[in-house]
């Protein structure tokens, strides 16, 4: 298994039609690790969200995604960790909600390469977690955000990243400011730009846990 991934990610993916090619930027072989629970979760946030498009084709391609994937099920211990992590963020005042911290716990327990999370405030929890909890530095340098993957496809990509992305423009506001949805192309370099910024002040929190 090359890497986990988070619902953020597999909902983002799916809405803008770019799940594999986002997943293609990540080094390693396997499949990619998606909760169980994520097989009821993101079809239900997929109808939900605000998309230009066809939730149903959006839908469509997550189903596709996650058939040549694999579902993984925490064990015990691993469910344990989960629990400690959870606990120790809620000590913190911390933000780790449930899944994040079972795909933290996965990652350790079975020393994969990658998580892949568009939660900004787990990251930057893992990283505050990282003193309390000497088994979290099996994380270090795994972490990769959603704006790392979208960087390194964009490179490949070019102007269809853009097209992709501003055709569900309320998916990501973060994504949205970046590519400047909201106003005509602005090119590609300012897309650059606000993506590399915005990683670098990520990586100021999460100096340890975020990949480089």
């Amino acid at each position: 298994m090359r890497a986990v991934a988070d619902n953020d990610i597999l909902l983002k993916g799916a809405c803008y039609g770019l799940l594999p090619t986002l997943i293609a930027t990540v080094s390693g072989d396997g499949p990619v690790g998606i909760l169980g629970t994520s097989k009821f979760v993101v079809p239900k946030q997929i109808t939900r969200a605000r998309l230009c498009g066809d939730p149903v084709v959006a839908n469509a391609r997550f189903a596709v995604f996650l058939a040549a994937n694999e579902v993984i099920e925490p064990s015990t211990a691993e469910q344990q960790l989960a629990a400690v992590l959870e606990a120790a963020a809620q000590e913190m005042a911390l933000n780790l909600d449930a899944g994040e911290s079972q795909l933290v716990a996965v990652l350790v327990s079975r020393c994969l390469p990658w998580l892949l999370t568009g939660d900004k405030r787990a990251i930057v929890s893992i990283e505050a977690l990282l003193e309390r909890e000497a088994r979290l530095m099996a994380v270090a340098g795994k972490i990769r955000c959603l704006e790392q993957l979208v960087l390194d496809a964009l490179k490949t990509m070019g102007s269809a990243m853009r097209d992709a992305i501003c055709a569900e423009r309320f998916v990501d506001k973060t994504l949205s400011i970046c590519f400047g949805c909201s106003s005509p192309d602005p090119g590609l370099a300012e897309a650059l730009e606000g993506l590399t910024s915005y990683i670098t002040d990520l990586r100021s929190k999460a100096v340890r846990v975020l990949a480089t």
